[in-house]
């Protein structure tokens, strides 16, 4: 009886563990390899329906190699007046800011020795060209009467005493200060009573009276680098614009260079000429012009974007019969926002600007409107 016992209970535990054993060997599906078959869907699903790329057809459009560089407004004219004689500054006839004429009295310097010499030379010269004629006129009458040479004599004092008495009158005149040219007192720097030191020897040491500009017309200066300083030349058009006058450009060319480059700076110094009649343009302003060395005018350009650079060899992937073609293309003109294309392209190709990396030739495609924002030209800030 207890022998049945046992081995009812054996058996039942063999059961239970047969039972468990089964159980666990029953195959279960694990989750990663349901991801990993989804992924494989979608890369399957995506491959068929193509890369989505953004594209544009080539466009028509003014192209120039350019460069934008700071310059510096100056006077067509600028001259620094000062006083030829010595003496006290009597009146003054302009101030800072007045618009005078050629030949305009600015200033009067009050010196009586100058004048005092002027007066002695102008009788000395009286007397002796007097004194010559006398003898001239007795010598022709009757020549044995005076010498010959006693005339001639008197005819070179008289002479000399002419020349001394002109170079004194000279020195009277610049007693009045007058204006060279045409244009505007940009500087003042004595007032009437000053003793004003003459300027005959050295400027060093005297006072200027004034600062006179010509601002009829303005010369813009530009350094233009090495690099391409050979293309600066004369007649190369340019644009001159100020930060303060966005709505206006000053359009010129370039008026002359100086040839020879800068050998502290390895620059090029360039001059534009330009009209002022309005005065917009102030000396001393600082402004950016831009030189146009090249232009092109209505030529198939493309985004930057859209090249494909493979060493010195350059093409664009186009989008044909729903697939990628890459075609090499010869570049132009690159003003920083289009790229001139001179062959390989037509205007009717659909162009692939977005969606390029890891496209292939002949890879399905699924092309949508280029719908990036226009670039802008970089302005300097200063």
């Amino acid at each position: 009886m207890f022998k049945r016992i046992l081995l009812t209970g054996f058996t039942g535990v063999l059961l239970t563990v047969s039972g468990l054993s089964c159980s666990d060997s029953t195959p279960q599906r694990a989750p990663n390899a349901t991801a990993g078959s989804q992924e494989s869907d979608q890369a399957a699903a995506q491959k068929t329906a193509g890369v989505a790329v953004q594209t544009l057809t080539p466009q028509r459009r003014d192209l120039a190699k350019s460069l934008s560089l700071p310059a510096n407004v100056s006077p067509q004219s600028q001259a620094t007046l000062y006083a030829k004689v010595p003496g006290y500054l009597k009146s003054m006839g302009a101030d800072k800011g007045d618009a005078v004429t050629q030949g305009q009295l600015l200033a009067v310097i009050d010196a009586p020795e100058i004048a005092q010499q002027y007066h002695q030379a102008e009788a000395d010269h009286h007397i002796k060209h007097v004194t010559y004629e006398r003898l001239h006129n007795v010598w022709k009458s009757n020549p044995d009467v005076v010498a010959k040479q006693d005339v001639d004599v008197a005819e070179a004092a008289a002479n000399a005493a002419r020349y001394l008495r002109d170079s004194k009158k000279t020195l009277l005149n610049y007693t009045h200060v007058t204006a060279p040219f045409s244009g505007t007192i940009t500087a003042r720097f004595a007032d009437p009573g000053a003793l004003i030191q003459g300027t005959t020897g050295s400027s060093t040491q005297a006072v200027p009276l004034f600062t006179l500009m010509d601002l009829s017309r303005v010369r813009v200066y530009v350094s233009v680098p090495q690099e391409v300083a050979l293309l600066a030349k004369p007649g190369t058009k340019a644009i001159v614009t100020v930060r303060e006058l966005p709505d206006q450009d000053f359009h010129t060319t370039v008026t002359r260079t100086t040839q020879a480059l800068d050998p502290a700076t390895r620059t090029l110094l360039v001059e534009l000429s330009l009209p002022n009649e309005q005065q917009n343009l102030r000396p001393g302003m600082f402004v950016t012009a831009t030189l146009i060395f090249e232009e092109h005018t209505q030529v198939l350009a493309v985004p930057p974007a859209a090249l494909v650079s493979s060493g010195p060899v350059q093409s664009v992937f186009i989008v044909q019969d729903g697939r990628a073609k890459e075609i090499p293309v010869i570049a132009g003109l690159d003003d920083g926002l289009w790229v001139e294309i001179t062959q390989g392209l037509e205007d009717h190709m659909e162009v692939i600007v977005v969606g390029k990396p890891g496209l292939k030739d002949g890879q399905p495609v699924q092309p949508s409107p280029y719908n990036l924002p226009a670039g802008k030209s970089a302005r300097q800030k200063l």
